[in-house]
């Protein structure tokens, strides 16, 4: 029971917090063709059974970010892992990605494929997976038969006694204002389905009560006879396991495009100190930094790891330059245009990845996210924002390509720290180490 009271409260911690995200407009287009963003024709990642498919799609709360997204598709692949184990027809259907709140760019971002931001064969590595825009041809209509509506308990968890259970049950609509994008009509269930809105629709929907980790719909998956179900709100479940061998397999899977790791490559390259070939420290020689603002600072203002001004937070990069022997600074931050201006006064050296028009079209705010951790990843030095999940990101990033803990795991500080080892000013991320 303790060891699921701590994953509690990991992923209730990891859940409050919203990350802020970002050559031709063909590829948003591939949400509603068969192009990608190469102008690539799309495809699935199917492997496993060929012959006879029983389909699992899942959705999150429309307001979650990027990358809290991102580590509700661990729990959901895990969970796939354990059905194809069952019955090897199962394959995921990658949910295409809605325009996200952080998405701030000015331009309507829909049905947005996986293969946009990720490596499809990568993830098939794990699991076989397809893209949506392929589940629909591969049906021939384009209707979901089962939508399931994960939501917690009436009076909810109560008794000071973490008991997993999985119920079929009564909506609870005064609860869950989610429940109002689902329409029942002329018997079938329509909602926005990733931005596909009345072209797609459910042919029947029920509520299901549940507490404890994705496995716990394992068995209940299992009984259905349903070709094809959609979990919904799939971020009420937790993960099965945080931070060992199996969680670090569904995490290492989720790489990233080769179009943004190859603008990523070459921004680096032109923009960013070489590694000396006689140096013994991994890395690019330079320091990164996600200085997390926006909503992200008016709802920790004051807390602890957080700083108030930007003058504060330069001079902690400064120190942090000076202690590292560093003498460029990458930046990845939501700050606005302004606040940006003055931080290169602050910061003479920064440097920021600034995407042209047409290649934020082409990458997408989503893409510009990637490309900024990515780059933060290969930093000699990484700082943080704890606990955004943008940092937590480029944390699990860099123990993949083992960095030392010591170089990887730092958060900024509040004003008057006194040094980065100052438990009242200061919140560094917790260091889940790889285990593989």
């Amino acid at each position: 029971m303790e060891r699921l009271l701590v994953l509690l409260v990991v992923v209730l911690a990891v859940r409050c917090c919203y990350s802020a995200d970002g050559t031709d407009s063909m590829a948003f287009e591939a949400g509603t063709s068969n192009r990608g963003v190469n102008g690539a024709a799309a495809t699935g990642v199917h492997k496993g059974n060929t012959t006879k498919r029983r389909y699992f799609i899942y959705d999150v709360y429309i307001g979650e970010g990027f990358n809290l997204r991102r580590d509700v598709y661990m729990r959901a692949a895990q969970l796939v892992k354990e059905l194809v184990k069952i019955d090897p027809s199962w394959i995921m259907v990658l949910p295409p990605y809605r325009h996200l709140y952080h998405w701030k760019s000015g331009f309507e971002q829909q049905r947005v494929p996986w293969r946009q931001f990720f490596d499809l064969e990568a993830l098939s590595e794990y699991i076989p997976v397809m893209e949506f825009e392929d589940y629909l041809k591969e049906r021939g209509d384009n209707s979901i038969d089962q939508v399931y509506h994960l939501q917690g308990y009436k009076g909810g968890w109560t008794s000071g006694e973490w008991v997993e259970k999985i119920d079929a049950a009564k909506c609870l609509t005064e609860q869950e204002s989610s429940l109002r994008s689902f329409e029942k009509r002329d018997g079938r269930w329509y909602s926005p389905f990733f931005g596909y809105y009345d072209d797609v629709y459910a042919k029947k929907f029920k509520c299901v009560s549940v507490q404890g980790t994705s496995l716990i719909l394992k068995d209940f998956i299992r009984k259905t006879k349903h070709e094809s179900i959609l979990v919904d709100r799939f971020e009420k479940v937790l993960h099965p396991t945080f931070g060992d061998r199996e969680y670090w397999l569904a995490r290492k899977s989720m790489g990233y495009a080769k179009h943004l790791k190859k603008e990523a490559e070459d921004f680096m390259d032109k923009n960013l100190p070489t590694r000396s070939l006689v140096s013994k420290l991994k890395g690019r020689p330079y320091l990164a930094v996600h200085l997390r603002r926006g909503d992200f600072l008016r709802a920790y203002w004051g807390k602890v790891g957080v700083p108030k001004t930007l003058e504060s937070a330069a001079e902690q990069i400064k120190d942090a330059m000076k202690q590292q022997k560093l003498e460029v600074v990458y930046i990845s931050t939501d700050s606005s245009q302004d606040e940006v201006k003055t931080l290169r006064k602050l910061l003479p050296t920064m440097v920021r990845y600034e995407p042209t028009e047409a290649k934020l079209h082409a990458f997408g705010d989503g893409g510009v996210s990637i490309i900024d951790q990515w780059i933060s990843a290969n930093a000699q030095y990484f700082i943080g924002t704890n606990p955004s999940t943008f940092t937590f990101r480029i944390n699990e990033d860099r123990e993949l390509m083992h960095f030392p803990a010591e170089t990887t795991f730092n958060g900024l500080c509040l004003e008057g720290y006194k040094n980065r080892n100052d438990k009242d000013k200061c919140s560094h991320p917790t260091a889940w180490k790889l285990s593989l």
